[in-house]
């Protein structure tokens, strides 16, 4: 992109020592700039110490390499890439290291919002590596539904915080969140709402986030109509512990955060809700899923 043009779309991407990966991402990713033909800046936030950032220098001289001197995690290394960005994109595209999207992605997501009467913020269908579905969109969490979610009885739910069935992911939808893998929005989105809070190191922010921008009545929406690979896990070295332990930290803040009158009712159900857990995994005889939740009570 030439420096001075005004680019269609800002992808900003938090990477932390995942230099494969990385590189794989940006591949796919430049296709799908190609594929698009308008202006794109790319933006990588190096939070790792493995080399990504000389390879970026080397090979992708068409990516704003941002260094850190910290692993700023990943609100407050996006929000660096918002402050790094150019003002006047149309959209941002906040991407997971671990996602490969097509060529057509960048195009087909841009002209859903622009045909949209109400889209927003915009999340697509996503799948493993091994081609199965992936659940990447919900309802927000709120005292009713995170006791079903915690106790296990997400199926009772009119408005599941993580819905696992398939048909709720076949059609064009309004949703209260969409995964941060791949969370595509309009530039006024990001000025009204300030981006990420970096009270949140990783995970449970993209959910806060959505938060936010639902206050301002800004609508995200969920679309099966295009697709892309998300490695999942796989940014965290598959580590299952690192993303369940800072997912219940990340929702203990929210709760608390918007319902600090239910902060005492919450505290107890997460806390039964990871004990259930951890007694099940034991009972089966899962020894690592069993230790990461008895090692989760610890802090509940």
């Amino acid at each position: 992109m030439h420096k001075d043009a005004t680019p269609e779309i800002t992808v900003i991407i938090c990477t932390y020592n995942t230099k494969g990966l990385t590189c794989e991402c940006l591949d796919k990713l430049k296709k799908s700039i190609d594929y698009l033909g308008r202006p794109v800046e790319t933006i990588v936030i190096e939070n790792g110490m493995d080399g990504t950032g000389n390879v970026i220098k080397d090979k992708y001289s068409w990516v704003k390499l941002l260094e850190p001197a910290e692993n700023l995690g990943f609100a407050k290394g996006n929000n660096l890439g918002i402050k790094a960005s150019n003002k006047r994109t149309k959209y941002y595209l906040f991407l997971n290291t671990d996602v490969l999207v097509a060529p057509e992605t960048l195009s087909r997501a841009t002209q859903f919002i622009k045909d949209s009467e109400s889209c927003d913020v915009l999340g697509c269908r996503l799948k493993f590596g091994d081609g199965r579905m992936q659940p990447s969109a919900g309802f927000l969490p709120d005292p009713f539904n995170t006791v079903l979610w915690m106790l296990g009885l997400d199926r009772f739910s009119v408005r599941p915080v993580h819905p696992r069935q398939k048909q709720f992911f076949e059609k064009d939808r309004q949703v209260g969140w969409v995964m941060g893998a791949f969370l595509f929005m309009k530039r006024e989105v990001v000025e009204k709402t300030k981006g990420f809070d970096e009270n949140f190191f990783m995970y449970m922010e993209e959910v806060e986030w959505c938060r936010r921008i639902n206050n301002l009545k800004f609508e995200i929406w969920y679309t099966p109509s295009f697709e892309i690979t998300h490695l999942d896990k796989a940014s965290s070295g598959f580590d299952k512990g690192k993303p369940l332990t800072r997912e219940i930290q990340g929702l203990k803040y929210y709760l608390k955060r918007y319902y600090p009158n239910y902060d005492l009712m919450m505290k107890v159900v997460i806390w039964f809700g990871v004990a259930e857990r951890w007694l099940i995994f034991s009972l089966i005889g899962d020894k690592l899923r069993a230790g990461i939740y008895h090692d989760i009570l610890k802090f509940v």
